[in-house]
């Protein structure tokens, strides 16, 4: 079983819903539908600061799996005894490139979807009916 540390978020999310992920040269997003009754549904938008590379898969059997949090119920996880880091240098860096390994290995699991990040930092923030990318993220959750 791998190592890691569960980090509870502080918006509940539905864990049946997908979950969308966008990656880009900057940043990778994630999001999550909140868990309401709402007409208008909400998003928690979990911003990954520094992303160098995702991987994703649509299966029950995520790499976080035996890894909760003690108390909420939505949560990510950060695992740390993971070689992603360095496996991740030596296949998409240049041979004799300064740079170095770095990032932290994040999971986020949702459904029968799990995506993983390489990440700096994370943080969280609600997206809700009137902010600039609600309409752009409800497309895909319709």
């Amino acid at each position: 079983m791998r190592s890691g540390i569960a980090i509870s978020l502080k918006y509940q999310h539905d864990h049946i819903e997908d979950a969308v992920l966008v990656y880009t040269s900057q940043d990778c997003a994630v999001y999550l539908l909140v868990e309401s009754g709402a007409i208008k549904p909400s998003f928690v938008k979990l911003l990954f600061e520094g992303a160098r590379s995702v991987r994703s898969a649509r299966t029950n059997c995520s790499p976080a799996i035996g890894i909760y949090p003690e108390q909420g119920t939505s949560f990510i996880v950060e695992l740390t005894d993971s070689q992603w880091p360095i496996e991740a240098h030596k296949a998409y860096t240049y041979a004799g490139s300064p740079l170095k390994p770095r990032g932290r290995h994040y999971v986020v699991s949702n459904h029968d979807v799990f995506h993983e990040i390489l990440a700096d930092s994370f943080s969280e923030e609600l997206i809700t009916q009137g902010d600039y990318e609600y309409e752009f993220i409800e497309k895909h959750f319709v």
